[in-house]
């Protein structure tokens, strides 16, 4: 078999083997039964496959590159069960804990549209009832910590090249701090709720892929839904409007768009970390820092704290209408060259 390049990482032959190994074990079954192991494009963080077994059809999550870094495999085993608790994913056949890799039952589905406003509504209730789900964890997912400690395992020289990196980092330092009082209770989250990670058909949503879950703000859940598609504005208010099925008043609003900021810095390391690892991210990368630098400008003046005037109307002006800056010229500066569409 060839190497395969995937959103996730590269598959090769040792990986298949592996994968075959796993799969043999966990269904006590021969190679020989396993038919259509293919690579699915999905995900960034670890390489998403699927297989036919004895008429069924199955998806095998293999850990990708630098995903030992991001995840802690042992806390999304609990949170794995809570949300099976409550409903919001009850794919999961088999997971190793110290390996990474995960077996979970084939929904047949579709893409997850962004700009299907019943998508937007039936993810944004999972949400609800996932941060409404009795929380047994305890461990707090600090989003701003967590970004430290990816920060820590890149080279200092592939760091910090995003335009304006400076001044970003000063405001979202700030809007940590800030939004810290706003007194939004912290719940479950599952920290990384993009449109990859929602299963979704007629009749069924399933959100997966607890890699990050925990103890932690709602605002990164929201964050990461919103820093993931091309939201505009208008979009935002109303994923907020369907969240708290009101409008929000002004201190909801405040730290929801302070973390919309937050999440797009914290997806900004991740993006510096795969890069530095020579692996592309597409242009996710121009979303992550298109939310960091805007919505921090806009989050801001909503706490009493002054900012340029002139960036704050040309904030305004790109995210009415989701206007994202070029970024591919970054892959090249640190030499990735090609990148999965």
């Amino acid at each position: 078999m060839q190497d395969i390049q995937t959103t996730g990482g590269l598959f090769t032959e040792e990986s298949r083997q592996i994968v075959i190994s796993n799969i043999c074990q966990v269904f006590d079954c021969a190679e020989s039964e396993i038919e259509e192991l293919v690579p699915v494009q999905a995900g960034l963080t670890n390489v998403v496959l699927s297989f036919r077994l004895n008429g069924g059809k199955y998806v095998y999550r293999h850990p990708g590159l630098g995903s030992e870094i991001l995840v802690e495999r042992g806390r999304e085993t609990i949170m794995q069960k809570i949300v099976e608790d409550a409903g919001i994913d009850t794919t999961l056949i088999a997971m190793d804990v110290d390996e990474g890799w995960r077996i979970g039952r084939f929904i047949e589905h579709r893409d997850f549209d962004y700009n299907n406003l019943n998508d937007m509504v039936r993810a944004v209730m999972l949400f609800r009832r996932l941060h409404a789900a009795p929380c047994h964890v305890r461990w707090n997912f600090d989003v701003i910590k967590k970004a430290e400690g990816i920060r820590d395992q890149i080279e200092p020289d592939k760091y910090g090249h995003f335009p304006d990196f400076k001044n970003i980092r000063g405001r979202i330092y700030q809007l940590a701090e800030l939004a810290r009082h706003d007194g939004i209770k912290k719940c479950n989250i599952h920290g990384d709720a993009r449109d990859v990670n929602f299963l979704i058909n007629k009749e069924e949503i399933h959100l997966i892929d607890w890699e990050y879950g925990g103890y932690g703000d709602p605002g990164f859940d929201i964050g990461s839904y919103v820093c993931g598609g091309k939201h505009k504005l208008g979009d935002i208010d109303r994923i907020l409007f369907t969240y708290y099925r009101r409008k929000p008043n002004d201190r909801q609003r405040r730290h929801f768009y302070a973390y919309i900021a937050i999440s797009g810095w914290f997806f900004m390391h991740w993006a510096m970390l795969k890069l530095s690892k020579g692996q592309g991210v597409g242009p996710l990368k121009e979303q992550w820092y298109h939310f960091a630098k805007n919505m921090s400008l806009i989050a801001l003046p909503m706490y009493g704290v002054s900012v340029d005037k002139d960036q704050y109307d040309a904030a305004m002006e790109a995210l009415i209408d989701c206007n994202l800056e070029d970024l591919s010229f970054l892959n090249h500066e640190i030499g990735v060259f090609e990148e999965v569409k």
